[in-house]
């Protein structure tokens, strides 16, 4: 190694000799002496060892091992060979595993020999691998340890005592700061006949995290309860709660939700994590002309603006985004939720709780006595929800509220179908906003893929002009668990309403003639934007044939 980096001229002789009478002094491998000493940056370092080697280079500070993969290669040799398990290729013939020194041969066949299999060969820092080693094996350690100390106290017979035991608690808490680092948004609790099984959803994608012993399925769903502030002796209907889990210096707010099932209680917590979510306006991904369309028509004194889409699909954080951007100590801010899923600063947030008669109606029946400027109705369920916010509109406040409809035109029949007269739409009906969350590429695998005439083709799209389009994908690393992915972002369909379109409306047009005119007036469909997303290499065209219907796929 000393040698190729003083060919490269990284280093001098001077400092290799330096750094060679320091490696016989202390032992470590040179590289870690010269990362030591300061002469070589290891970010450097693991890339030109990957260069070397021709292999790639891994960040893996910020990757993903799933257990499987980590029981492949023992704590101990992990420390000696300086090594870390990533993940398994995609046939798992093979282990990938990142090295600080990928030219130790005898440590490759040490670590090919305890996976059983042949090892694939990545350059990463020595001081991450070494943080990594310590964090993941600690990890596992520390949950497997719990575990075993927990099936001693943890049967169902001894509940009422374990249910505040610390090894209960230590849990409980290890399985929500993993989803809390993984970025997961839900956290799945399954039972099953022998087992329970823990699976967290992240970029909207299950992974299975661990199984638990089925004996302890009681005692972790009942803490689970108990966080929830549910009643943990009702296991016959659904139950939902709220609970706040303390990491570092802020909170995550946390849903509950059970559900009996053949093998026991189901629950799901939901991850609500503000430190990671932006309310930017601009970071939502909106098209330059949609976003300026959308800005515009949030500086209308008054009008209904609805957002809509299945559930996840981020409804809630563009309605929380613009509110952030309308938000200001001349206007009265009020919201009506269920739940309250992030507390904003200046507005008023109330709770609704059906189960005691304070519905989304009486909610905004009360607020429109507290002499608002804006109101967020966060779903428009009923008819008279629906009805009373096109009136609050039309005597001057500007509406925010949700509707679960597949695209932005089919909100119009949807509200008519609930009971809203048609000629409240002219008059208030100011925007519809449609959107789905697709994934969006690895950045550390982001590769460009082959000319793709052909694919648009068989989509029935238009070519674009010019060279032959390219799309992009996600070759799959350890940063992104192998799947190319990592993070997600969405795709949009912003409607803004016009007097030729309203006429259309109380002409009682086809669904597909208003889509056809809305087009004319310049609004881009959910598909297209996922198309021109995938052209700029910020997702793939998988994704978004995955999230739209192919109804909505227009040529």
């Amino acid at each position: 190694m000393g040698e190729k980096l003083l060919d490269a001229g990284i280093i001098s002789q001077t400092q290799l000799d330096l750094a060679l009478r320091e490696q016989r002094r202390t032992g470590q491998y040179l590289g870690a002496v010269l990362t030591g000493l300061g002469i070589v940056d290891e970010g450097i370092l693991a890339t030109f060892l990957a260069n070397e080697v021709e292999t790639g280079a891994v960040d893996v500070t910020r990757t993903y091992v799933s257990p499987d993969v980590l029981e492949r290669v023992p704590h101990e040799l992990a420390k000696q060979c300086r090594a870390i398990p990533l993940e398994f290729s995609t046939d798992r013939t093979r282990l990938k595993v990142a090295m600080a020194d990928p030219f130790d041969v005898m440590a490759i066949e040490r670590l090919r020999q305890a996976a059983g299999m042949p090892i694939e060969v990545l350059s990463a820092s020595s001081q991450d691998i070494t943080d990594v080693i310590a964090q993941h094996y600690q990890e596992r350690r520390t949950l497997q340890a719990t575990i075993e100390e927990l099936m001693k106290t943890g049967r169902a017979e001894n509940l009422d005592e374990v249910v505040s035991d610390p090894p209960l608690i230590r849990l409980v808490d290890l399985l929500i700061s993993r989803a809390v680092e993984l970025q997961a948004s839900d956290i799945h609790v399954e039972p099953e006949e022998k087992v329970l099984r823990v699976r967290l959803r992240v970029d909207g994608i299950l992974h299975q995290e661990i199984l638990v012993p089925k004996d302890l399925q009681p005692a972790i769903t009942a803490r689970l309860k108990i966080l929830g502030n549910l009643n943990l002796t009702e296991q016959r209907v659904p139950q939902d709660g709220r609970a706040t889990f303390k990491m570092g210096r802020h909170g995550v707010n946390l849903r509950v939700s059970t559900l009996p099932t053949s093998f026991g209680e189901n629950v799901v917590l939901r991850l609500l994590d503000r430190s990671t979510t932006s309310l930017d306006l601009k970071a939502l991904g909106l098209a330059p002309h949609d976003l300026e369309q959308f800005e515009k028509v949030l500086t209308r004194p008054y009008g209904v603006i609805l957002v809509t889409g299945p559930t996840g699909s981020g409804k809630t954080t563009t309605l929380y985004a613009a509110l952030n951007r309308v938000c200001s100590l001349e206007k009265s801010i009020f919201t009506l939720e269920d739940p309250i899923e992030y507390r904003l600063p200046i507005i008023r947030q109330t709770q609704i709780h059906e189960e005691i008669g304070m519905t989304f109606a009486v909610g905004l029946r009360a607020l429109l006595r507290q002499d608002p400027d804006i109101i967020l109705v966060g779903e428009t369920r009923d008819s008279e929800t629906a009805e009373m916010m096109m009136r609050a509109a039309l005597t001057g406040h500007l509406v925010f509220s949700t509707l679960h409809t597949n695209n932005a035109v089919g909100a119009i029949p949807r509200l008519l179908n609930m009971g809203v007269e048609c000629y409240l739409l002219p008059a208030v009906l100011e925007a519809i906003i449609a959107q789905r969350l697709v994934r969006t590429i690895c950045a550390e695998c982001r590769e460009e893929g082959e000319p793709t005439v052909e694919a648009f083709r068989a989509l029935n799209l238009n070519v674009p002009p010019g060279a032959p389009p390219r799309l992009w994908r996600g070759r799959g690393c350890p940063a992104c668990g192998g799947t190319g992915y990592k993070g997600r972002t969405a795709i949009f369909e912003v409607l803004l309403t016009s007097d030729a379109f309203m006429k259309e409306v109380l002409n009682k047009a086809s669904p597909e003639h208003l889509t056809a005119l809305a087009r004319q007036n310049g609004m881009t469909t959910m598909f297209e934007d996922g198309v021109r997303k995938a052209l700029e290499g910020k997702t793939t065209l998988a994704e978004v044939l995955r999230v739209t219907r192919r109804s909505e796929r227009t040529e």
